[in-house]
């Protein structure tokens, strides 16, 4: 047989106890060479294809076997080599061995890719007899004797075509199944890496947290010692005074002045009332109002501050109301209302007494899924240099024994702990507003 060095051969496996039947097979699948180019050479005399011009497009190997056992055993071999069969036709009946049907069975037993074909005669098994024998399955044919050799062909290569290409397809799943898994590994790295960069940036951020809870309670020490060293001082001054005086009167001698030891005891029990409320807003910045949310009706609660800020906005102030509906929003009346005097309260001390049209506006609005509230005042700004710490624990530009620079703090952390914003914006003599926005209730 000749072969081109590019075309493998395609390996076929005859199972029949019938000599003849192994000569029929090799004339049909492997022609002779001299007939190839006697074909030809007619084709080209006559212009037409003959009849005998019926050979495979591609190359056949046929081997034999003359019982189902010598055919199970080149099977096992051929695989063992490496020179697996495509094809095996087998002939169902062959005494005194096993039949057509058992050697199919046993044959997928050593090679499950091998297709199959049964020869048989027609009182032979019938196909549901063959079928619940050997499965439903689609590496099996039958092929009634006597068999025409243009079918046998036809069979012949379309099976070993399907088996070749279930063989590409397996080494393309192999190839496939070895990228996935090549990539798998490459996924499972970068996770590993990933879940390491993710638990370092996990400790790193709870040592910074740590460092950043440290240094806010180094700030706050200092801030309270700096705010209550001053009364505590001014207390302990005018405790001194009245102690010399009790030791002068003790003595029997005569007081110069007894209403001086009535004013230093007014002046200590300010210092210590000034003292009450620094602790006192320690411990409201401490706690920042950590109330559950309710629903709450803005406008109300800011009526209800105004109201408590009217001595000190006076007739003087113009209070401005720009109040639109809102719906209502996720805090509590406590926390806005302190939040709401607060500010008012600062707008307030931001107007000069000289200043001659001093106003403050107070205003309502719905933005989308938040409610915005805004406290603004013409009064004489924020420097900017100042504008970024105002919300900074213990940070005031008031003057000493007017504020311990809490207020804004604890007002940030209210409003922050419902889940809303507060923010600022000002320019020096033209005014200041304060900017609150609140959610909705869930």
């Amino acid at each position: 047989m000749n072969l081109s060095s590019d075309v493998s051969p395609r390996r076929i496996l005859v199972i029949d106890d019938n000599p003849s039947i192994h000569q029929d097979f090799q004339k049909i699948l492997t022609p002779p060479a001299e007939s190839a180019s006697l074909d030809a050479l007619e084709s080209a005399l006559f212009g037409a294809v003959p009849l005998r011009s019926t050979a495979p497009a591609y190359p056949f190997e046929v081997d034999s076997a003359s019982q189902g056992e010598e055919g199970l055993q080149r099977v096992r071999e051929a695989r063992r080599d490496g020179q697996r069969y495509a094809v095996a036709f087998v002939d169902v009946r062959m005494p005194p061995g096993i039949d057509g049907v058992e050697t199919t069975a046993r044959l997928w037993e050593e090679d499950e890719d091998v297709q199959v074909v049964l020869c048989t005669a027609y009182s032979d098994y019938s196909w549901e007899e063959t079928r619940q024998r050997l499965g439903a399955t689609q590496r099996l044919l039958i092929l009634r004797k006597p068999f025409d050799n243009i079918e046998v062909r036809q069979m012949a290569q379309a099976l070993t075509e399907k088996w070749e290409l279930a063989q590409q397809n397996r080494c393309r799943m192999k190839d496939l199944n070895q990228a996935v898994l090549a990539r798998t590994r490459e996924l499972e790295a970068a996770h590993a890496r990933l879940r390491q960069e993710m638990e370092d940036r996990a400790r790193l951020e709870a040592r910074l947290a740590h460092v950043q809870r440290l240094e806010a309670l180094g700030r706050l020490a200092a801030g309270l010692a700096h705010e209550v060293s001053g009364p505590l001082g001014f207390v302990g001054v005018n405790l001194s005074y009245i102690r010399e005086g009790l030791e002068t009167l003790a003595s029997g001698k005569p007081l110069e002045d007894p209403a001086d030891l009535l004013e230093a005891c007014r002046d200590a029990l300010l210092g210590t009332d000034r003292i009450k409320h620094i602790v006192q807003d320690v411990k409201l910045f401490a706690r920042a109002d950590r109330k559950p949310g309710t629903p709450v009706d803005v406008r109300r609660v800011l009526e209800q501050s105004i109201a408590m800020a009217g001595d000190m906005l006076g007739s003087r102030v113009r209070l401005v109301r720009d109040f639109h509906e809102v719906s209502p929003v996720w805090a509590s009346e406590h926390g806005l209302g302190q939040v709401f005097h607060n500010l008012l309260v600062n707008a307030t001390h931001a107007l000069p007494e000289a200043h001659p049209e001093p106003w403050v506006r107070v205003a309502t609005r719905q933005q989308g899924p938040q409610v915005v509230v805004e406290i603004q005042d013409n009064g004489s700004g924020i420097a900017p240099e100042n504008l970024g710490r105002i919300f900074e624990p213990f940070f005031t530009t008031k003057p000493v024994g007017l504020g311990t620079g809490l207020g804004l703090s604890i007002c940030h952390g209210i409003i922050t702990g419902f889940g809303g914003n507060i923010t600022v914006d000002s320019i020096p003599g033209r005014g200041t507003t304060f900017r609150i926005q609140l959610p909705l209730p869930p």
